[in-house]
């Protein structure tokens, strides 16, 4: 091969890989825990920032090009009307939403409990959907729990499970907490099983953390984690609800537990998550930091 031949291949070469290397496949935003609500606020979370924070962040969202956005739930607090007063600001977003439910959307009166899902735009409770790729499955952790078992079947399961925690005295034992029921364990086992078959990596969306070991976890956090390290498909987990942040990784699989955009007077905390080539690049705003997570094929 002529020296100048040469050379032009191995510019192409290296532009090529440069670019497989560092052009992200496709982007979206996460937020977590932006729980606003018209109340004082406390010590720690100041709700009625909240619809400044977002409103920001919606604008700061819109530059990109997202392939979606999304909440890892506690949206709202307290009130249902909260919603009015969010969805303005989120009819802005120029990407498509997806909405996680958290412990502190079901915290209305209790006559409007169950209409909390169809108000935040889910027709079911947990789902999932593919883009480019990659399979994105979002769990309802409240699926068990105190405040939004809706059936007896798992009202019954819910008490069960929290009765053994708290006999065994686990740290997230908490009645603010909650769990996968078996039917969405099954589900789930499903969505894993046909992720792997088409070749799809897979990110999961929760509002409680699975791991490291938390108070705010997920009452069947084991068992689920469990279930998830038996697919190498699965490559990372983000959540919300302890607002501090936390992250921890096991068996290849990244635990990501999102900061919350409701806690001090101003700084805000959302992100940018792009998935490029290797790896998961998180571009934090505010309070959340930046972080690249690597990633095996």
């Amino acid at each position: 091969m002529k020296p100048i031949v040469y050379l032009l291949f191995c510019c192409l070469f290296s532009f090529t890989s440069w670019s497989q290397e560092t052009s992200p496949s496709f982007s979206f935003g996460v937020i977590a825990d932006c729980q606003y609500c018209d109340c004082p606020s406390t010590t720690q979370r100041f709700y009625q920032r909240s619809p400044a924070k977002l409103q920001a962040c919606v604008a700061e969202f819109n530059k990109y090009d997202l392939a979606f956005a999304v909440h890892l739930g506690d949206y709202i607090d307290k009130d249902f009307a909260s919603f009015d007063t969010l969805q303005p600001i989120m009819d802005q977003l120029k990407t498509p939403l997806r909405q996680v439910l958290g412990n502190h959307d079901f915290s209305v009166a209790e006559e409007l409990k169950k209409k909390v899902p169809k108000r935040m735009g889910l027709k079911k409770r947990f789902y999932s959907f593919s883009e480019q790729g990659w399979r994105f499955i979002a769990l309802d952790g409240n699926d068990l729990s105190t405040f939004a078992s809706f059936t007896p079947k798992k009202k019954a399961e819910a008490k069960q499970l929290l009765g053994e925690l708290q006999a065994a005295e686990k740290e997230n034992a908490q009645t603010w907490n909650g769990g996968l029921s078996s039917q969405q364990m099954k589900w789930l086992r499903k969505q894993l099983t046909r992720a792997e078959r088409k070749g799809e990596k897979v990110i999961l969306f929760c509002h409680f953390p699975l791991y490291p070991a938390n108070p705010h976890n997920l009452w069947n956090d084991s068992a689920v984690q469990t279930l998830l390290e038996e697919y190498d498909c699965v490559k990372a987990y983000f959540n919300g609800h302890n607002h501090a942040g936390h992250y921890g990784q096991q068996e290849d699989i990244h635990y990501l537990t999102f900061k919350g955009m409701v806690d001090t007077p101003d700084q805000t905390s959302f992100s940018i998550v792009s998935l490029q080539g290797n790896k998961i690049i998180i571009k934090g705003f505010g309070r959340q930091e930046n972080k690249v997570l690597p990633i095996k094929d």
